[in-house]
């Protein structure tokens, strides 16, 4: 999952080369997030889809984007018919994410730190999720795996807390009995607009 205001700040410490900056749009079919929540008898696994997205950057370094997701494409991939359209109905209503309602989540980048200025593939991201109608900040280390005028490519893994959004916790055997914890994978690709 994922997500962002277009822009960003730069970390002061990485120096910015010069060149101009440019703008790729997020690849929706290449691009995928990957889900994992843990509840007592068991956990599962699923995924939703990256709806659309900006990236800018100036002289290979990051600078900021957004990218927003498909909320109503969530989907489980541990389960097989019938559970699975069990779980994910329940995952879509009002007692989760209420995709209906909530159909589209933003994450804004707002701050990126080259964590070492040799090795540009180690970046710390930090931006605002708006997901179920309510905005937190999260961070998370990503992995640069290919970044050129042509390309970007991009790896992360980032932990999230469900009760930060409101999610399930007016329930009370949701609220208490799986844990608020969502594990997310993310693979971003990004390319000029065609």
């Amino acid at each position: 999952m994922l997500l962002f205001v277009n822009g960003g700040v730069l970390n002061r410490n990485a120096s910015l080369k010069p060149g101009k900056i440019i703008s790729l749009d997020v690849n929706k079919a290449q691009s995928k997030l990957n889900w994992h929540a843990t509840k007592p008898t068991g956990t599962h696994d699923g995924t939703i889809g990256i709806y659309s997205g900006k990236l800018n950057l100036q002289g290979k370094k990051l600078l900021g984007g957004y990218v927003l997701i498909d909320m109503p494409s969530l989907q489980v991939t541990d389960l097989k018919s019938p559970d699975k359209e069990k779980l994910e109905n329940n995952l879509k209503g009002d007692n989760f994410f209420d995709t209906g309602k909530f159909a589209v989540a933003r994450f804004d980048i707002t701050n990126v730190d080259y964590v070492d200025v040799t090795d540009q593939r180690k970046v710390m991201i930090s931006g605002n999720l708006n997901m179920h109608g309510i905005v937190k900040k999260i961070s998370f280390k990503t992995g640069v795996q290919k970044n050129t005028s042509q390309e970007f490519i991009a790896v992360a893994d980032a932990v999230i807390n469900r009760r930060d959004w409101k999610i399930a916790t007016e329930n009370f055997k949701y609220n208490n009995f799986i844990s608020p914890i969502i594990t997310l994978h993310i693979v971003l690709k990004a390319a000029p607009a065609i």
